[in-house]
């Protein structure tokens, strides 16, 4: 096989020094362009710098100006120099000999105090001025504005002060570019263009400051900064700039070196290096002829040197080259090894690369998470690594939380458990249920899902927590809720028949007793039978008050008509009685709100709320204690209405009526609502206050929360919604039995023991009974010849509610009296349990004093029943 000889080396130097000639040519044009390229970089880099640097200095001395602009405003010195001028001590620098001065101003502009004292003329320079109002009524930053004092543009910071007037900096523009310009202008003199945030009004400029400040950008040749740099100053001179922005205000600060300068230093350098390139390129000549001369033969020796260390690992210190084919397997041999030193070193490049994106991505999961994390040993369940979200969790700094072990973190009674369930745990556990204790103590329920890897060379389980405490607190509310719900709804069911059958028995025990009361003055047999009955109404009575407190807890007991409160008003009330009946050793204090609002309430269910509570809280002081009762005004915002279920946002009056007794267990505190829940002996306590407090507070719209603890007492309060209706004093009636004079009453009741008896009560009492069964027989009644004078009707009856029955026999009847008899209506009147307005309502079981009482006052007075509701409830 034929192979090409190698040229000599007479034309490998011809061809040698061609090639130094180009690349000194080439490598001239390439730093002359280099030396532009980075000259224009290093004054843009420059200049980049200096707009940073002046934007957070500036940044700095705004927001030094607007807290001490604050600070005044919120000292109560800053109030008095209203009253007392000559008290006036303000002082104020930015470092530079003309700053600005800071004012505090009347709300007509006048200065009262200044840290510029002044001078006659000066005292009024604000009056008339256009931000004066804005700046009486809101926090705000003005500029440029003109100095009303000095005649200069200038920056307004300013702070109401309320009714009084306002304090107000002006930062000097000029003063504020010249220091700009003087600490950051730097061997470069750089311009400096501070521009508003949307770049169109020029705040400042150094130089020239009192020209061009307050100017429109685009009244000058300022075109900005270009991708790289280049643009035009206000005057069009060139320049590279760099910009930043000024924290707060947002302001765009532009940093200019001169173009022309910069190139003029580049094409020096330029000038340098070609003279340089020329002495090294008359150095390569000689060079050249030198290796042609002398170094062949030691490049020869190299190459044996090279193979010998190939073979041996040791290269030979004395090498000669004696020619140019020599250089020529030298040139491949180092071809070679330089092919596999850059392998090498490119597989160690890709390798340290592929290392710091994996550090990246850990970083990036770990330390930047939100949710705390932390890695221990899975032998030592020592803490070897935590995320900022996990520093900040346990209330620990990091150090702290690294010489900690996994059981630490939990309460100490959780450790062992801990610690078998870590030892058991698969590779992967998702959503373990535990408790961890904060560094504050506080203990939090939480869910962690964890799994195994390895960690500076151990096997580590990596920690990911789920804090679900307020999940598990929202959920726990929710459930107690509906029990109470459920409860309430079985309570009420059985108290609304209950009442039926309750009327009959008093009722016929009542007329009975009536009835032998004459026979009982005269023979002891009677007496003994009339004491009997008299024991029966007697416990009826008391029955009748059960199932009412049943009936508020349930809110399914008839409401007599909601009127707006004053909820102070109610207080004073009851507080006259409270003080006969607690006791010398119970001491009791009121401290009512000033700031009290209208509730729309019935006054005898919230005295009847005040009266359970104190009965409760002196059952909790055996010994004697305090009894206080506070009302206050209070909003509801979402975050608590989220934390309490069934309340609403909006203004609210608060009931609070605290004692310093026993307190309760939480397993007391968790069911203290349950009806017939109670903790007293038996035979001393039905059990139905709290449910009845519930019930009651409910049914009025509001919220009843309940705070206690173990020796630290009791506190029951009431959140009750705020109404827009003017608060009335309600009147309290007694109740006078007047006999009938032949009126005609309807009488609508489904319930035949109950209908028979009040036929029978009215019936005694001077009165003709019409009665009825349905809806339907009474409207058949009810427009026959013998028109009735009054319709007595039960709410709830078989074929039609009781109003949607009104209704109807009004079209026909228009001016018939009504009086409606209910043991349970909520199922057919509005959510809130109320009637039409206005209606008259009698709770069952109803007395035969108190029936007569109120149809004798309704005929007597002769209005008309209230139309039904629209919806026809």
């Amino acid at each position: 096989m034929l192979t090409r000889s190698p040229m000599p080396l007479r034309s490998y130097l011809g061809a040698l020094l061609a090639l130094f000639v180009l690349a000194a040519t080439v490598a001239l044009g390439f730093g002359w362009e280099s030396a532009e390229r980075d000259s224009l970089a290093a004054a843009r880099a420059d200049a980049a710098f200096g707009a940073g640097k002046a934007a957070e200095q500036l940044g700095r001395r705004l927001a030094s100006v607007r807290s001490s602009v604050d600070a005044v405003a919120s000292s109560p010195g800053a109030a008095a120099v209203f009253t007392e001028p000559a008290a006036c001590r303000l002082s104020f620098s930015l470092g530079g000999p003309q700053d600005g001065h800071l004012d505090v101003l009347r709300r007509d502009g006048t200065v009262v105090c200044s840290s510029q004292p002044p001078g006659e003329d000066e005292a009024v320079a604000y009056q008339g001025a256009s931000w004066i109002a804005a700046a009486s009524r809101t926090p705000g930053t003005a500029g440029p504005v003109t100095d009303g004092r000095t005649g200069r543009p200038a920056m307004l910071l300013s702070t109401p002060m309320a009714g009084q007037g306002m304090v107000v900096a002006f930062v000097d523009l000029i003063g504020l570019a010249a220091a700009t310009g003087g600490t950051f202008g730097g061997a470069r003199g750089l311009e400096f263009l501070l521009t508003s945030g949307d770049g169109a009004t020029i705040v400042t400029r150094w130089p020239d400051a009192a020209r061009w400040a307050g100017t429109a950008v685009s009244a000058s040749r300022f075109t900005g900064a270009g991708r790289s740099g280049a643009g035009s100053d206000v005057a069009g001179l060139p320049r590279v700039y760099g910009s930043g922005t000024v924290p707060g205000p947002g302001w765009r600060v532009y940093a200019g070196a001169d173009r022309s300068a910069a190139l003029a230093a580049a094409h020096r350098l330029a000038r340098r290096q070609a003279g340089i390139t020329a002495v090294g390129l008359l150095a390569g000549l000689l060079a050249t002829l030198l290796v042609y001369r002398r170094i062949t033969r030691p490049i020869g020796r190299l190459r044996t040197a090279v193979r010998a260390a190939a073979t041996s690992g040791h290269l030979e210190p004395a090498v000669t080259v004696n020619g140019p084919r020599e250089v020529s397997d030298l040139g491949a041999e180092f071809a070679g090894l330089l092919a596999a030193v850059d392998r090498e070193l490119g597989e160690r490049r890709r390798a340290e690369e592929l290392t710091r994106e994996h550090e990246r991505n850990y970083r990036q999961l770990f330390d930047a998470n939100p949710y705390p994390i932390y890695l221990f040993d899975v032998e030592t369940l020592a803490v070897v690594a935590v995320n900022d979200a996990a520093v900040h969790y346990f209330g620990q700094d990091r150090e702290a939380l690294l010489e900690t072990v996994v059981t630490d973190l939990c309460p100490a009674d959780d450790a062992a458990t801990v610690r078998e369930e870590l030892a058991a745990a698969p590779p992967v556990e998702r959503c373990r249920a535990r408790r961890h204790r904060k560094h504050d103590g506080r203990v939090t329920d939480v869910e962690v899902t964890s799994h195994l890897t390895t960690f500076a060379g151990r096997t580590v389980r990596c920690a990911v927590i789920d804090d679900v405490t307020e999940r598990h607190q929202l959920r726990q509310r929710l459930r107690q809720s509906e029990r109470l719900e459920s409860l309430g709804q079985l309570a009420g069911g059985i108290a609304h028949d209950f009442n039926n059958l309750l009327g009959i028995i008093n009722g016929y025990a009542g007329m009975s007793a009536t009835d032998v009361e004459d026979l009982a003055d005269r023979d002891p047999m009677w007496a003994r039978l009339h004491d009997d009955l008299l024991q029966i109404v007697a416990a009826g009575d008391r029955a009748a008050g059960l199932t009412r407190q049943l009936l508020a807890f349930a809110r399914a007991d008839t409401v007599a008509e909601l009127t707006a409160l004053d909820l102070n008003s109610v207080v004073a009330d009851v507080e006259k009685l409270l003080r006969r009946t607690l006791g010398e050793d119970i001491t009791l204090v009121t401290r009512l709100t000033e700031d009290s609002s209208p509730v729309l309430a019935d006054v005898g269910r919230l005295e009847q709320v005040l009266v359970n509570v104190a009965v409760n809280a002196r059952d909790a002081m055996p010994g004697g204690g305090t009894l206080t009762i506070d009302t206050d005004a209070v909003t509801v915002d979402e975050h608590y209405a989220a934390q309490h279920p069934g309340v609403r946002t909006g203004q609210y009056m608060r009931l609070a009526v605290s004692d310093t007794g026993t307190g309760m267990d939480k397993e007391t505190l968790d069911r203290a609502f349950e009806p017939f829940f109670t903790t007293k002996p038996k035979g001393q306590g039905t059990g139905l206050g709290l449910a009845t407090i519930y019930g009651i507070i409910a049914q009025a719209g509001g919220h009843a929360q309940l705070y206690s603890e173990l020796g630290h007492g009791t506190t029951i309060a009431a959140l009750l919604p705020v109404t827009e209706q003017t608060a009335v004093t309600a009147a309290r009636t007694s109740l006078t039995v007047r006999p009938g004079a032949g009126e005609t009453i309807l009488l609508v009741e489904d319930d035949e023991g109950l209908r028979a008896l009040t036929e029978r009560v009215l019936d005694r009492n001077g009165y003709r009974v019409r009665s009825a069964r349905t809806a339907a027989d009474a409207l058949a009644l009810a427009t026959t010849a013998d028109v009735p004078d009054l319709l007595l009707t039960d709410v709830v009856l078989p074929d039609m509610h009781g109003p949607d029955m009104v209704a109807a026999v009004h079209r026909e009847l228009p001016g018939l009296r009504v009086v409606y008899m209910s043991g349970y209506a909520e199922s057919i009147l509005a959510a809130r349990g109320t009637l039409p307005t206005g209606a008259v309502l009698l709770q069952k079981p109803v007395s035969a004093q108190h029936l007569l009482s109120v149809i004798a006052r309704e005929l007597r007075t002769g209005r008309t029943a209230p139309a039904a509701v629209a919806d026809g409830r």
